[in-house]
């Protein structure tokens, strides 16, 4: 290489070196001797909590969506849920058919007696009927209509491809979807502080007071009834 060509080299070399470090030399310079030693204050961005701790739906009053950690519908206080008893063990049909790990699979309605012990999961290809009194400690799938009886206990989810009515003290533990209309009874209660739920139906009925932890969604129109307005008896 020639002299020349040499010092165009260094020319080049240097041009690049100086266009490269010289965006750096505020910083080089700070760090060698600062001025500032102080960290800059910045104040913490406020907390922002879109869930809010208790919502309340009086009497007459109409949702689509509802949220909150507590969600008391209509007037009244919801008793907290008695210690039930010991009781017998439900016993599945002779056509029921093994699902799942735990649970059982039906081609029909079922009617589960009042008292009992359901240790299970239920699936029911048509309606399923739990009467008062009972506790089951698994989920239920139906492709018919769901009632829960007054005072029973379902531990897990609740499904329904119709609709699902809750009798007056009863307690559901996790999500409820209903495809239909979903009717609470006074007394019901759903879901817990410590495991908030979902509650989704196409039309909902409240005749409070009603205790729900989570959200609801009626997908067509919710209604808080008036105390004065009792459910009606005959079903949905």
């Amino acid at each position: 290489m020639s002299v020349e060509q040499m010092f165009w080299a260094a020319l080049l070399l240097t041009l690049s070196v100086l266009l490269l470090g010289l965006p750096l030399w505020p910083a080089w310079s700070e760090w060698r001797h600062p001025r500032d030693p102080l960290p800059l204050h910045i104040e913490p961005a406020p907390r922002v909590d879109s869930y809010q701790v208790e919502l309340q739906m009086p009497p007459a009053s109409q949702f689509t969506q509802l949220q909150a950690q507590r969600i008391l519908l209509g007037d009244g206080h919801v008793a907290a849920t008695p210690a039930q008893p010991a009781l017998p063990l439900w016993q599945p049909p002779r056509d029921a058919r093994p699902w799942g790990a735990h649970g059982w699979h039906l081609s029909h309605d079922l009617h589960v007696p009042a008292g009992h012990l359901v240790p299970c999961s239920l699936v029911v290809h048509g309606r399923l009927t739990l009467d008062s009194g009972c506790r089951m400690q698994g989920d239920i799938k139906a492709s018919g209509r769901v009632q829960i009886g007054a005072g029973s206990q379902v531990q897990g989810n609740v499904f329904s491809e119709d609709d699902v009515r809750l009798d007056r003290d009863s307690r559901i533990f996790g999500v409820i979807v209903a495809e239909g209309q979903m009717q609470l009874a006074p007394g019901v209660q759903i879901g817990t502080s410590h495991q908030p739920v979902s509650v989704c139906a196409d039309v909902m009925d409240v005749h409070g007071p009603v205790l729900v932890h989570g959200s609801m969604q009626a997908r067509i129109c919710g209604r808080v009834h008036a105390a004065d307005n009792p459910p009606d008896q005959t079903g949905i």
